[in-house]
């Protein structure tokens, strides 16, 4: 009875352990500065934008030196499905969303994370959704250096290829290599 009893005791730590944890995602952001990406975390913190939620509460710490948000954030809606009552449904977060650097790939990367128990599948769509509009404040990324070298000659011009031939009818061009030249049409008896 005692081993049964220890057993359970476990089940219930280890049970309470899994449910307790914090669910994250992480992104990186190759091509972009530590500061834009930082404003822009900032931005979508603050002004969240949802599809299908109304924002009722946003609060945000922001944390400058340690490059760290804090979010609290309640949202709500009436969800409508078709064959059945609409129905209020509301969501609570507490986010806590850090940039950090990815050495192997030396870039921003910012890093989310759900502080309250929560279904994994939520979490990364929430941290998506977040990622995305993101990088809808930065914009097109910068592209990377060029591989090839820039020409060193400042007079040297890039060659051009040789114009086209005129665009002969097709009555008069001459048949390809290998190819009998095709004989015109049969004329057609007129009424």
């Amino acid at each position: 009875m005692r081993i049964h009893a220890q057993l359970i005791a476990t089940s219930a730590v280890a049970f309470f352990v899994a449910a307790s944890g914090c669910t994250s995602r992480s992104a990186t952001f190759e091509g972009y500065g530590e500061d834009q990406v930082w404003s822009a975390m900032v931005a979508a913190a603050r002004s969240p934008e949802y599809d299908d939620w109304k924002v009722r509460d946003n609060e945000v710490y922001i944390d400058e030196s340690g490059r760290r948000l804090e979010v609290y954030r309640i949202l709500k809606r009436l969800y409508v499905t078709p064959y059945s009552d609409p129905r209020k449904e509301e969501e609570e977060w507490r986010l806590q969303i850090v940039l950090t650097h990815d050495r192997s790939l030396d870039a921003p990367a910012v890093d989310f994370t759900a502080r309250q128990v929560s279904v994994p599948a939520h979490v990364w769509r929430e941290a998506d959704r977040y990622f995305a509009q993101v990088r809808t404040l930065l914009g097109p990324a910068a592209s990377p250096p060029s591989s090839t070298p820039a020409p060193t000659d400042a007079g040297a011009s890039v060659p051009t290829p040789p114009p086209l031939p005129e665009e002969q009818p097709a009555d008069e061009r001459p048949a390809p290599a290998g190819q009998q030249p095709a004989e015109p049409p049969e004329q057609l008896p007129e009424r």
